[in-house]
């Protein structure tokens, strides 16, 4: 196994930092064919790394067999501060998609925690072999009030960001792009199998949220939501242990 910095261009400029772990320290299986990929999103004032969770879980997947990525979307880690929008988030992950088939892999798959969950579920990306969500945060627009959206008008909001980051930005474009999208619609049209992972204890995404919004996804075999008990939304260790479980059993079905 093997991890190497790289940048991935943007098609509006600039580019997006990110590590890309090689199961087998190579980019190719031992018969010669492309390996199953996996990109992983971050959440709302995250980064790629994500406190150490996301590394961790890039590692079990390569032991797993599968190559991974982690990135900063546009505005967020390494990245030059810009303010943040889903759309942009979404022409992200559509630019790493892209650089990912370039590649050569073929069987892409992709994990969303809480906003990049969110970001997966707009991104205009039906080639995904699967999506697996970890506490998504399809409620976000919710959780600004009408007076929060006109402080946001008058004056920016800066935030804290993961690590030793600069902080975030963003303004009220970022509840304006919020309320153009409605996930109900997306959910109920999402035919790619898809396994949301929610903890029972969290205080962000609250659970009962991600069941009403388990309802509207196809009810089958290929779409699945997943309780972890006790864990909140900053899950580690034992918990995070059970989030990266539960998804490298689904990912196998897929890739």
């Amino acid at each position: 196994m093997s991890e190497k910095k790289i940048v991935i261009a943007r098609r509006v400029g600039g580019n997006l930092h990110a590590v890309h772990y090689l199961s087998r320290g190579e980019h190719s299986s031992e018969d010669g064919k492309r390996l199953p990929f996996v990109i992983i999103c971050h959440g709302f004032t995250g980064d790629k790394y994500e406190w150490g969770r996301f590394p961790t879980t890039a590692k079990a997947l390569n032991e797993a067999g599968f190559d991974a990525l982690i990135f900063d979307f546009s505005g967020s880690g390494e990245n030059e501060r810009e303010f943040i929008t889903l759309s942009k988030q979404a022409m992200d992950l559509e630019d790493v998609y892209g650089w990912a088939k370039e590649q050569g892999y073929s069987w892409i798959a992709a994990i969303g925690l809480s906003f990049g969950g969110l970001t997966l579920l707009f991104a205009n990306l039906p080639e995904f072999k699967t999506l697996v969500f970890w506490a998504p945060a399809f409620h976000l627009k919710n959780m600004f009030s009408p007076r929060a959206q006109e402080n946001l008008k008058r004056k920016p909001l800066v935030l804290p960001s993961s690590g030793n980051g600069e902080p975030i930005k963003i303004n009220n474009t970022f509840v304006e792009d919020l309320s153009k999208y409605d996930p109900s619609i997306y959910l109920q049209k999402l035919a790619t199998p898809a396994l949301i992972v929610q903890g029972t204890k969290d205080r962000t995404v609250r659970p009962r949220n991600t069941r009403e919004a388990f309802k509207y996804l196809p009810q089958d075999d290929h779409h699945k939501l997943i309780e972890i008990d006790k864990a909140g939304h900053d899950f580690d260790g034992a918990l995070l242990t059970e989030f990266i479980e539960v998804t490298t059993n689904w990912l196998k079905n897929y890739l």
